[in-house]
């Protein structure tokens, strides 16, 4: 709700839009007033007079109320139920939530059952669940929905981020709420007295987060931000994701911060798998393999239309002996790269992992067709004519 406060958002609109109920916006409000937080910006709101000879303007769309969805939103012709689809619109309601909130969990939780939160929510959410059914908007409303749920959990999950994240949260507590500006009874608290200046004014002005705060926290993101980078350029991938999902904890609603996070971690999650997949001749022991699902995940997640991410998740899941999963990457990059033979060259070890090598070097055959200079093609039809297990 911090984030909507902008000095231009009225206290009435905030307890409709603030993604809370009514009475914990009012608590939340006067807590961030005594500890200086927030601050009346004592102008007040400005009144547009109406000609009567100018026709009012439509008018604008109902603002949905904390835990109601748009229900016009639902379409049943989608090949995933009405039931997800207004779980997928809860959730989004909560994208600009703490993270707390958007994971639906308290904020003393623990971390085991952080993890086991986090499972269950992206096990329903994950993409990859739905694959090749007719999602329409739905689609890019899930993969916002997860990608926001995983960098939640990874914030959360990380003590040091976690930490940042509660001291930003503070505790409210309040005496007493107070009455919709527009009853005519809003200038009494429910006990008949008259309200106090400040809460006269905290019901008719708008509030806007004190400079002073608002630099103090964007200068340490900032910082953190540039550590994360000379971090990076050393080559200390871990400690610059490290510095970033701090820099992320202070500015939540930084894009480049979240970019740049996102981005690295998926090039941490690809080199692992790479040195995974280069080191094991004979295939990945069974310890490796839970990693490797793990980390094809994360760097999905992230890059999910990279040519090259989709790839290697491809051939990842050939080394996981999982076909159809191998088959969807290279359907994926087939769309996004029809003219290459990467996606045929999967497929081609798809067939044998099912049996299929006459199918396998058909696949091949339509890779050189391609480009008859596919060394990798050459090498898997050489592969296959000898009979090697890989």
């Amino acid at each position: 709700m911090l984030s909507r406060i902008d000095g231009q958002t009225s206290w009435k609109l905030l307890r409709e839009i603030g993604g809370l109920t009514p009475e914990q916006v009012d608590l939340c409000i006067e807590e961030w007033l005594m500890e200086g937080y927030i601050d009346i910006d004592g102008r007040p709101p400005r009144v547009k007079r109406r000609e009567s000879a100018i026709p009012e303007k439509p008018k604008p769309k109902r603002t949905m109320l904390p835990g109601e969805i748009d229900e016009s939103l639902i379409d049943a012709s989608l090949d995933i139920d009405e039931a997800l689809q207004r779980e997928i619109l809860e959730v989004e309601q909560r994208l600009e939530c703490d993270y707390f909130t958007l994971m639906g969990v308290g904020r003393d939780i623990d971390a085991k059952d952080l993890k086991k939160t986090y499972f269950a929510l992206s096990k329903r959410f994950h993409p990859d669940r739905y694959f090749r059914k007719n999602l329409g908007d739905y689609a890019d409303r899930l993969h916002t929905v997860f990608k926001a749920i995983s960098e939640a959990y990874e914030l959360l999950c990380d003590p040091a981020s976690r930490k940042e994240i509660e001291a930003s949260l503070a505790d409210p507590y309040r005496v007493e709420t107070f009455s919709d500006p527009g009853d005519p009874k809003a200038s009494k608290s429910k006990a008949g007295k008259p309200l106090s200046p400040v809460e006269r004014l905290r019901q008719r002005m708008r509030f806007k987060v004190p400079e002073g705060v608002s630099d103090e926290k964007s200068a340490q993101g900032d910082d953190l931000y540039k550590a994360a980078q000379q971090s990076e350029r050393m080559g200390r991938f871990g400690e610059a994701a490290a510095n970033l999902r701090l820099a992320v904890a202070f500015n939540p609603f930084n894009r480049e911060y979240k970019r740049a996070l996102g981005r690295l971690q998926a090039q941490i999650a690809r080199d692992r798998i790479e040195e995974l997949l280069g080191a094991r001749s004979a295939g990945l022991a069974d310890t490796e393999k839970g990693e490797a699902r793990k980390l094809v995940q994360e760097m999905v997640l992230h890059r999910p239309k990279d040519p090259e991410i989709v790839g290697l998740a491809g051939r990842t899941y050939v080394e996981l002996d999982d076909a159809d999963r191998a088959e969807e990457y290279a359907d994926r990059l087939e769309s996004l790269l029809p003219d290459n033979g990467a996606h045929h060259r999967i497929r081609a070890m798809v067939h044998k992992l099912r049996g299929n090598k006459g199918h396998a070097v058909k696949e091949l055959n339509k890779a050189l067709e391609l480009d008859a200079n596919d060394t990798e093609a050459r090498k898997l039809m050489a592969m296959l004519r000898g009979g090697s297990s890989r």
